[in-house]
């Protein structure tokens, strides 16, 4: 309950101050105001905000935690009369609150008569703008509500008579005088105007000490005061916070219906189970029930009546039911909502319920990490479901409970420093060009504009440039973070017993109505919150399950994916997964290739162990599990925990059972020891980490023993995974494998429709797939693969469109590209419809010349017009006669079909070059930080830069044809080696590798010209002596010229797989080792 009442007193109270949620009409932070009210000594204060009641709730919680009387109202727009006039609505109580309530929703569904409000007054006084004061009719509006009153302020003239009671009611919309401009900056950003320093916003908007409201309305309007002061008397509020759930069935008690349903499920599982493992070898059940085929019955009915008793102790018989009841939907649908995520997994009565797919018996997870009796709080279920049909999931929601019971929970989208600098700067008048050149500055890990300032000495510099940027930077850096509109919540839903508007105001949204409250706030108001969340990975599985089922007539149910199976471990042991949810870094990859799963299990460890924090240990991990460092054993009674994990306690799982075995405390206590230590829980974690020792101490250890162990504990409490999450994510990820490995034809033209197109295609290639040429007969609308071929589709095609590709395809077939400009329909008859085609190669199988195809299409012989319609332009004569003209170069074929496909077909000209250099560089996928490596790429782009000392360094982007790079050269490299550089060209450059902004760099100390070249460097040796040390010089000076090893005292002749520049600083390097050099 909170509720607040204060004595009556003569006193002023802000009650008509705009926060932040006016979005771009405040300065005024929730906590900022409160604790600026606080110091000046108010002891009332309320919020109005325009449009909404988003602050409203955490509002009146924040303010009774300082001890403040909380007042909740909101301004709206309602017509009157024919008049909009802009009402203020005070809730003087909770049935005025919940009435609030009301008349914002009806607000946001535009119900905006007064009429359609009138009844719903009852607990609200009545704010009048000053300006309707002298209106004899509004004794009618009056009669309404509880009060009515004219609001009033310092700029209300002093003589005018209200014909209504007046209350001191001026804007607040910021706290510090210096907010005036921020103020006037933002309404410009509002209303998408040029900032103009002339026009300032009212200096009466600030935020005055109490005492001179007092005085100026005490002089000249003193009713007023004490109207407000009697109104502020009688306000307070109850909300009742006890957690309202839903009836799932209204005719049966919840809780038999509940074990009902849970025994039945428990007997199907059971049985499932033995099934499974009787008849199937290659199944889940692999998983479920690898030790034996005997299953304890005893453990199953034992577990699942403790967990049927804690959730009925707790309440929440209904939420398991209405959850198993929306899943069974979804299976009814065929829509797969995955193995289940999150501690769920740990509960026995979310398996029997079909809410999750996983055994927690079987994979030892606890209950307790899900729901803990020593700890109240909603169970959180998160229901995964495939992002394209979530819609379904939430129509079933809004069919079965009503559409006035469920909703989706709003969100807010913030200014983030991007935005923030991009809003103020185009009021500022800057220009997009500077604008984009400005946030491009901007790094990711650097999370505020103010870190940005602080450690981004390119931005810094930037900013202190011109007194402009520095203006901008400053304001920018004040707006930083304030809500900026609305957006919906990426899986929230609520659901409610009542009516939603009970309880939360509503608006409009495109699936179901959209909550005022934001997620906290609706789940602190007592209502049911159950997060439907849209994974593009399901999607991608259910689309491979579809598409294999399409063309191989395979039926695979992914949850009897052979959670062992080799082939699919294989590709995990190659770190071959592109493509793989969780396991697409590269740093994962060469994880895997040095961890060598050879379980799903240590699949589940990888996706575990590879986070913030934890990652520290893997190379302790590896080394301990291919027996290369020793695991040690800290204590006998938690030996067996963490022996399989290497003694690394890796899951949160196995903190509660090191706390459990070693100083007895109970599962749930034992959580809320984890739980203490990963949120910092002072006073709360002294006294459990002194029940720790106490306990310990108890089952005889030592005080020292207990120590460690809790010290080991309080070590990887904030780094410890939820298993359940990680075998969730686990089975997930092996799930896409599993079709990787068995059906890569699908599981690539899947993966080509929904990511990054260029990388899945450059992995297939990896993977012995092949791009076959674009043939305008052949290509479909989207990518198809086939036989470990892709064909690329004229979807993809820059200039296509999808009319124009679905014309072609149902067309096809054409005899060669005059065939097909004379039937092309009228629509299309363009260059720009034709040409792009011509430069894919679209039409090499009837002629290999693209550059004489575009050459007459239109700027010369006009083939379209020779086709055209027009009787004025077409041609009276046989067919087209083709004038010659020169080819494009192989280099130029790449480079169009990369602009036009996205991915070139023709060989990059790097790669003959590749194949001659192979072993003498990296390419740039494989670099490694802290190294010094040599790479083969094209100048994209070359900037220079004037350090200050005045020399002139520079930064290339390069590209190895696969993937775009950053090379620095300081001011001595630059000097050295500035005469040979040009955009376009390919050079092998060598350095040291780095990282700069969370990106690998090469800060370059040598470049060569990649050059084809027939002149080489021949070395004349006298025997093999000093071959280490000739071949260790040779690798510092890559270049274009392999090198020839010439013995002569062994009389043989060696074409080495070396090359070199040509260097007379390389040939005096050699000097002493070898007896002869020449180049030629």
């Amino acid at each position: 309950m909170i509720g607040s009442k204060r004595k009556e007193e003569k006193m002023f109270a802000p009650l008509n101050t705009k926060t932040e949620y006016s979005f771009l009409d405040s300065v005024v932070k929730l906590d900022d105001y409160l604790e600026g009210a606080l110091r000046l000594g108010y002891k009332t204060v309320g919020i109005c905000d325009v449009g909404n009641l988003h602050a409203a709730f955490r509002f009146v919680r924040k303010a009774q935690m300082l001890n403040l009387q909380p007042v909740i109202s909101i301004e709206l727009n309602f017509e009157w009369r024919g008049l909009p006039v802009s009402f203020s609505f005070i809730a003087k109580n909770t049935e005025g609150y919940k009435n609030l309530l009301r008349i914002s929703t009806f607000h946001n569904y535009d119900r905006r008569q007064f009429s359609d409000i009138q009844n719903h007054l009852s607990g609200i006084a009545l704010v009048i703008p000053e300006t309707y004061g002298t209106l004899s009719e509004l004794s009618e509006l009056a009669a309404f509500a509880d009060e009515a009153y004219i609001g009033i302020d310092q700029q209300t003239d002093k003589g005018t008579k209200f014909n209504l009671p007046t209350l001191p009611f001026p804007a607040v919309r910021y706290l510090n005088f210096a907010d005036n401009e921020i103020l006037a900056i933002l309404h410009a950003v509002r209303d998408g105007l040029s900032f103009d320093e002339s026009l300032t916003v009212s200096s009466n908007e600030l935020l005055q000490r109490p005492e001179a409201y007092e005085s100026y309305f005490q002089k000249y309007f003193p009713q007023a005061l004490t109207n407000l002061s009697v109104l502020t008397a009688k306000i307070a509020y109850q909300f009742d916070e006890k957690l309202e759930l839903p009836r799932f069935d209204k005719k049966r008690e919840a809780v038999e219906h509940l074990r009902e349903e849970a025994i039945l499920g428990l007997s199907a599982r059971l049985e499932e189970k033995k099934s499974l493992t009787e008849i199937s070898s290659v199944s889940l059940a692999n998983a479920l029930a690898e030790e034996s085929t005997m299953i304890d019955l005893s453990v199953y009915q034992e577990r699942l009546e403790k967990e049927l008793s804690v959730i009925h102790q707790m309440g929440f018989d209904d939420y398991f039911l209405i959850v198993a009841d929306l899943l069974r939907y979804a299976r009814e649908q065929d829509i797969y909502c995955g193995m289940g995520r999150g501690s769920a997994a740990g509960s026995l009565v979310a398996y029997v319920l079909g809410i999750t797919q996983v055994d927690p018996v079987k994979h030892n997870l606890f209950f307790e990490r899900f729901l803990n009796p020593e700890r109240v709080a909603m169970p959180d279920i998160d229901i995964d479901m495939p992002d394209d049909r979530r819609a379904e999931l939430l129509a079933y929601m809004k069919n079965r409970y009503g559409s006035d019971h469920v909703a989706q929970i709003v969100t807010f989208s913030t200014l983030g420093k991007r935005q923030a600098l991009r809003d103020v700067g185009k009021a500022f008048g800057m220009t997009e060009a500077e604008l984009s050149n400005l946030t491009r500055m901007l790094v990711r890990r650097f999370g505020t504009l103010a870190d940005e300032y602080e450690n981004n000495q390119r931005f810094k510099a930037e900013v202190l440039k011109n007194g402009k940027l520095k203006r901008i930077y400053e304001v920018a850096r004040r707006i930083e973070g304030m809500p900026r509109q609305t957006s919906t919540h990426a899986s929230g839903v609520v659901l409610s017993e009542e009516s939603l508007v009970n309880y939360v105001s509503l608006k409009p949204s495109e699936d179901l109505a959209l909550t005022q409250y934001e997620a906290p706030d609706v789940e602190a108001i007592g209502l049911l919150k159950i997060d439907f969340l849209g994974l593009r990975n399901l999607t991608i599985i259910s689309r491979l399950r579809d598409l294999v089922k399409k063309r191989q007539k395979i039926d695979i149910d992914p949850l009897k994916i052979d959670l062992e199976d080799e082939t699919t471990l294989a590709l995990f042991r190659a770190g071959n997964t592109m493509g793989i949810f969780q396991f697409e870094n590269p740093q994962m990859r060469r994880f895997l290739r040095n961890l060598a799963p050879s379980k799903f299990d240590d699949i589940v460890d990888a996706t575990s162990i590879f986070r913030p924090g934890p990652s520290q240990f893997i190379p302790q991990f590896v080394a301990r599990r291919h027996g290369k460092e020793i695991v040690p054993v800290v204590d006998d009674s938690i030996s067996e925990i963490l022996k399989p994990t290497y003694g690394i306690m890796i899951y949160q799982e196995q903190i509660m059972q090191v706390a459990q075995a070693f100083a007895g405390f109970s599962l749930g206590k034992a959580d809320l020891l984890r739980r203490a230590i990963s949120k910092k829980k002072g006073s709360e974690l002294e006294k459990l980490r002194e029940d720790f020792l106490i306990s310990a101490g108890e089952m005889g250890h030592s005080k020292e023993k207990a120590e460690e162990i809790y010290d080991l504990i309080e070590r990887f409490a904030n780094y410890g995974f939820n298993r359940s999450h990680g075998f969730a994510y686990g089975a997930l990820a092996f799930q896409i494998a599993y079709f990787k490995a068995h059906f890569p034809d699908e599981f690539y033209e899947i993966q080509l429709r929904d990511r990054k197109r260029e990388v899945m295609i450059l992995d297939a290639l990896d993977n012995g797939f092949e791009i076959e040429k674009p043939n305008i007969n052949q290509m479909k609308i989207g990518d198809f693969v086939k036989n470990k071929k892709i064909r690329l589709g004229l979807a993809h095609v820059q200039g296509i469109s999808r009319d124009l590709a679905k014309w072609i395809v149902e067309n096809q077939s054409y005899k060669n590209l005059a065939d097909f400009v004379e039937k092309l329909p009228n629509n299309f008859h363009k260059k720009e419809s034709i040409l792009p085609l011509i430069q894919i190669g679209a039409f090499d199988y009837a002629d290999s010349n693209r550059g004489k195809l575009a050459y007459n299409l239109a700027d010369h012989a006009n083939l379209l017009n020779y086709y055209s319609d027009d009787i004025f332009m077409a041609s009276s004569g046989g067919g087209f006669a083709y004038h010659e003209a020169e080819d494009y170069s192989e280099t130029e074929k790449y480079d169009f079909e990369k602009n036009l496909l996205g991915i070139g077909v023709t060989p990059h000209p790097l790669q003959s070059l590749a194949q001659r250099f192979s072993g003498n560089f990296t390419p740039i996928a494989n670099l490694v930080k802290n190294r010094r490596m040599t790479i083969l790429v094209e100048i994209n782009y070359i900037r220079t830069h004037r350090t200050k000392t005045g020399q002139t360094m520079a930064f290339l982007t390069v590209s190895d044809s696969r993937e775009n790079f950053d090379v620095t050269l300081f001011p001595e490299i630059y000097r050295q080696f500035s005469s040979e550089l040009e955009q376009g060209k390919f050079y092998l450059i060598s350095g040291k590798v780095t990282e700069r902004n969370d990106e690998l760099q090469l800060v370059a100390d040598r470049m060569s010209p990649a050059l084809e070249t027939d002149k080489k460097l021949w070395l004349n040796l006298r025997d093999e002596k000093y071959n280490q040390k000739i071949s260790q010089i040779l690798r510092e000076f890559p270049g274009s010229h392999q090198v020839i090893l010439h013995y002569s005292n062994l009389k043989k002749t060696i074409q080495t797989k070396i090359y070199v520049e040509e260097s007379e600083f390389l040939k005096k390097r050699l000097e002493g080792y070898v007896i002869g050099i020449v180049y030629k």
